[in-house]
Parts: structure tokens; sequence; C-alpha cells
């Protein structure tokens, strides 16, 4: 809460966290793993600086979160290992009066592993691709600033066990 007299920003009351989160995994035919998850928290603010904000949504925190995973070992090339992921993060309050909010937002990822034999030593080749349809979007609103997404993200990586 940003005091008027002052124009201090300061933590005000408490937050109130109640909620469930469900996460499935499984591998329903040998080489293709799924793992899928959701979230639904109910954030309230609670015992504000004269009742103002008690009951409102805190700030940062989406109603709902959902996510959904694959793997899949191609079985064109023994070691590699095709991926895709989908995010969805639902909207968000920026400020504690629930005046102002980020939109909700979705992301689209694809990836890559290439295990390999390297002198006698394991080496993973990884590619990742975030954000594949570059979209713009808020990430987050956490501790009075606005996180903003990552845009088209290409990563590429190598370990090797010693």
């Amino acid at each position: 809460v940003t005091d008027p007299t002052t124009n201090i920003y300061s933590a005000d009351g408490e937050q109130r966290n109640r909620g469930i989160e469900i996460s499935v995994f499984g591998e329903p035919v040998p080489g293709l793993r799924l793992l899928g998850g959701t979230s639904l928290t109910e954030a309230k603010l609670t015992e504000t600086a004269g009742g103002t904000n008690d009951g409102n949504v805190a700030v940062g925190v989406p109603l709902y979160q959902l996510n959904a995973s694959m793997e899949w070992d191609c079985p064109c090339l023994d070691g590699l290992t095709l991926s895709a992921r989908a995010l969805h993060t639902g909207r968000q309050y920026i400020d504690t009066g629930n005046s102002q909010e980020i939109g909700s937002w979705t992301r689209f990822d694809m990836g890559a592993r290439l295990v390999r034999n390297i002198a006698g030593r394991e080496a993973n080749f990884l590619l990742n691709v975030e954000n594949i349809a570059n979209s713009g979007y808020w990430a987050s609103s956490q501790g009075g600033y606005l996180v903003q997404g990552a845009p088209f993200t290409v990563k590429l990586s190598m370990s090797m066990d010693f």
C-alpha cells in the first residue's frame, strides 16, 4: 500500500492463501512421457489498514495456472528425445486496490536432447526454444514492479559427465 501522506510504499495487512495444486505424470506408451498440472489459488488480503482492501485479491497471485509437457524418445535416432511444453497463467492484479491488472498469458516451448557417448563418457546436447510464438506478455507483478516475459529465446548447451 502507498501511504498518501508520505508517498511511501509498504506491506500492509496479511495475505491468506487457500487453494489446490494437482500434478499428473505418466508414460502411456514406452518412450512417451506426459506431465500436466494446475493450481487454483484464492489469495485474499485481510487486516489491511482501516479494512480498505480486506477481501481484495493479493498482488501478483493468479487465480489459476496450467502447464502441460511431453517428451518423446524418437525411434528415428537412438538417443534423441523431443519435447514440448505449454504454460498458461491467469490474470494478476498489480495493486492492492485491485484497480489495475496484467492479463493472462500463454507460452509454448519446444526442445530436443541428444545423448551420445564420447570417449567413453555420456554427453548430453540440449536445444531449447522458449516462447516459440514470440508472444509479448507481462509474466508477473511482485514487489511493486512488473516482470516482462522473455521473447523468443534459443538455448543450446552441452554437458558431459567426468
